[in-house]
C-alpha cells in the first residue's frame, strides 16, 4: 500500500519499539505508523543508534546492523540545519529549557523546522515539545 505523502518523524521513544519486534509496544506502534513514510528527528537518530547498540544480549545489534536498519526503516530522517542551532540556544534560554530537556528540544525543533509531525511515546518530553510548538502524534 502506498505511504502517506507527508513523512512522519519519530523520536527514540517511538523508534525503538517499532524496530524491536519483541518490545511490548511493538505492535501498537507498528499499527499507528503503518502506511507512513518515516524518518527520525535529528538527535533521535543518534539516540536510537545508541540504544539499539547497547541493549542487553541477545537483543543488542551490531553498529553495522543498526546503521543499516535505521537507513532502511527511516528514509525520511531529517536534521536541524547548522545555522538553526544558534537560534535554538537563544530560544532554549528564553523558554527556560535546561538539562536533559535540551535533547528533547533538538528532536522537537527538527520536526518543527521541517513542518512535520513528530510521533512520540515519551510523556516526559511532551511539555518541551509543546512549548516549542511541535505538531505531535502521541502513540499510546
Amino acid at each position: 500500500m502506498p505511504a502517506s505523502a507527508e513523512p512522519l518523524l519519530l523520536d527514540t521513544s517511538a523508534a525503538v519499539p517499532l524496530i524491536v519486534a519483541d518490545h511490548p509496544s511493538h505492535e501498537q506502534v507498528l499499527r499507528q505508523v503503518a502506511k507512513r513514510s518515516l524518518g527520525l528527528a535529528g538527535h533521535a537518530a543518534f539516540e536510537t543508534y545508541s540504544v539499539l547498540t547497547r541493549l542487553p544480549a541477545p537483543a543488542r545489534r551490531s553498529p553495522a546492523t543498526v546503521s543499516r536498519v535505521i537507513g532502511l526503516n527511516f528514509p525520511e530522517t531529517r536534521f536541524l540545519p547548522a545555522d538553526e542551532h544558534v537560534q535554538l540556544l537563544t530560544q532554549l534560554a528564553e523558554l527556560g529549557i535546561a538539562g536533559g530537556s535540551v535533547y528533547d528540544a533538538l528532536v522537537g525543533m527538527t520536526a518543527a523546522h521541517h513542518s512535520l509531525a513528530l510521533a512520540t511515546r515519551d510523556e516526559r518530553a511532551l511539555p518541551t515539545y509543546r512549548r516549542l510548538g511541535v505538531t505531535l502524534v502521541e502513540l499510546w
